[in-house]
């Protein structure tokens, strides 16, 4: 191999680093990830700036969410189609809203509820709340709970 003919790894490596390189400098720049761009078929920028860089459902703005997760607002796709990237699909979410708008229906209940009566009967025949949370599966806290008549 010559002088001027470089490796196939080499080529490789500098192109690799070359593709961090604009990844970072898009971050440092826009404050999100190329990946989050390209999600939302670069209208993400449109998108939060028609919603005035806040949460569509509760409000929290850009800036608060960084400073809550360290991250930016996310920008979710209402039809869950993420090919569709049509400004009419796409809304401004925290992270919180985004969970709830996109978490399963059947994930959505709260398992203590079913095992409420054999908690209870469990507590009655003296075993602890770890106990409990071994056989049902719950964490100790969910068991503590019910016993203690937290509301749903």
């Amino acid at each position: 191999m010559t002088r001027t003919q470089a490796s196939p790894d080499s080529k490789r490596a500098r192109k690799t680093a070359w593709q961090r390189e604009q990844r970072r400098q898009f971050k440092e720049q826009n404050g999100y990830s190329t990946t989050a761009h390209y999600g939302a078929g670069t209208n993400r920028g449109a998108v939060l700036e028609r919603d005035g860089h806040a949460c569509v459902k509760c409000g929290m703005t850009d800036e608060q969410h960084k400073a809550r997760w360290d991250r930016p607002i996310t920008v979710d796709h209402i039809s869950k189609d993420r090919s569709d990237n049509r400004m009419s699909n796409l809304q401004t979410l925290c992270l919180t809203c985004h969970g709830r708008k996109d978490l399963i229906a059947r994930l959505r209940v709260r398992k203590r509820d079913q095992y409420a009566d054999q908690i209870r009967a469990g507590r009655t025949a003296g075993l602890t709340y770890q106990q409990i949370a071994e056989q049902t599966g719950l964490s100790i806290g969910s068991v503590w709970k019910v016993m203690n008549g937290a509301s749903k």
